[in-house]
């Protein structure tokens, strides 16, 4: 009797083990299916983001007003699968993907992942490179600019002669008001336009700068911008007729992503 009590408990622990490996397996699924293969929440930010990924890919997280009560749903997302569809018949599959779109109280979150840089410059005209040094000098950029290095949160100034010739080093350049969040530690970042700098995100916004003749080399750093960049407006909308997220350039505004200002940000 003991012994069938033992076989019984036994088989118990077996199963019981058997159901928990299963359920680990069922949450690390989920987990990929809802914050991707590297583990990023591209809606958990409150800004327009662009992500730059280690294998070359853009993934853009756009915030957009959307009037639930005046405007359609369905029109903004047979549009954007429009969109997606027709790029991709006429620069390759898997050239655009819309990953996510979400409307919550007037609010519409889309987030695409784009094949490269030159995909997301292509369709939204902003320019952004994503590449080495070198390869950044063979594409034209002379990094003449003022710069800063990042070290335990702080920015000290400095010049690109401290990076320039450096082959552990890769950079992101982009010509954007927004927040670039890249695959690494940033260790050097120019200043202009620059407000905030954290270990691997910058905060991109007109007419700031990171370090100013007033203040010591060790600057504290700026505060985070807040709030929904380069919304469509709801004159525009109406116009309109239909919910556009503009692939084209952006006229500038006090609020806009449009700069004239290149960025760059060095990381490894």
């Amino acid at each position: 009797m003991n012994k069938e009590v033992q076989q019984n408990n036994k088989n118990k622990f077996i199963i019981s083990g058997c159901i928990g490996v299963i359920l680990l397996i069922v949450i690390i699924v989920i987990g990929i299916f809802v914050f991707g293969s590297c583990g990023i929440n591209y809606t958990e930010t409150d800004t327009n983001t662009v992500y730059v990924l280690k294998n070359g890919k853009i993934v853009s997280t756009d915030i957009e007003k959307f009037d639930q009560n005046t405007y359609d749903s369905e029109k903004l997302k047979s549009y954007l699968a429009s969109v997606v569809d027709t790029y991709n018949k006429e620069n390759g599959e898997d050239s655009l993907k819309q990953k996510t779109l979400t409307i919550e109280e007037n609010v519409a979150t889309l987030v695409l992942e784009y094949a490269d840089a030159k995909v997301y410059k292509d369709l939204n005209g902003v320019e952004l490179f994503a590449g080495t040094i070198q390869e950044a000098k063979d594409a034209g950029y002379t990094f003449e600019d003022t710069f800063a290095k990042m070290k335990d949160g702080k920015a000290t100034a400095a010049t690109a002669e401290e990076f320039i010739g450096g082959e552990e080093y890769k950079v992101v350049i982009i010509k954007s008001n927004t927040k670039v969040v890249i695959p690494g530690e940033i260790c050097f970042v120019s200043t202009q336009n620059v407000e905030k700098v954290g270990e691997d995100y910058v905060l991109i916004k007109d007419g700031v700068q990171l370090i100013t003749e007033e203040v010591d080399d060790n600057t504290e750093l700026g505060t985070e911008i807040e709030g929904t960049e380069g919304a469509v407006t709801d004159d525009e909308l109406a116009n309109s007729g239909d919910i556009i997220f503009d692939f084209g350039d952006e006229p500038e505004t006090e609020d806009s992503q449009y700069s004239e200002v290149l960025t760059y940000i060095i990381y490894k």
